[in-house]
């Protein structure tokens, strides 16, 4: 009887362990994914600075929300670790469940 209680007892903890584990990789793949995103947003923002017809057309939209100077490299990264926080959730059931 004392034999069994040790054996789920252990088996309990190796679950516990392995669960903590999980939470742990997790959490750090959120960040993982968050630090990547702000450098591609940095990447796309400091490419579309220097696009000749689209940067201008961006920082006039800035302009007319009252934002002045802005810098799309240091925008760019700001929008992409927000970004990096949200997953998509897009099914494919290809309209079977309309």
């Amino acid at each position: 009887m004392i034999g069994g209680m040790l054996a789920a007892l252990g088996v309990g903890l190796a679950a516990a362990i392995v669960g903590i584990f999980a939470a742990i990789i997790g959490i750090l793949a959120i960040f993982f994914f968050a630090i990547i995103g702000a450098l591609i947003g940095a990447i796309t923002g400091f490419i579309l600075q220097h696009v000749p017809i689209l940067g201008p057309l961006v920082i006039q939209g800035f302009h007319a929300v009252g934002i002045r100077n802005p810098d799309l490299t240091a925008i760019g990264a700001m929008l992409g670790f927000v970004g990096g926080f949200f997953k998509s959730a897009a099914s494919h059931d290809n309209g079977k469940n309309c």
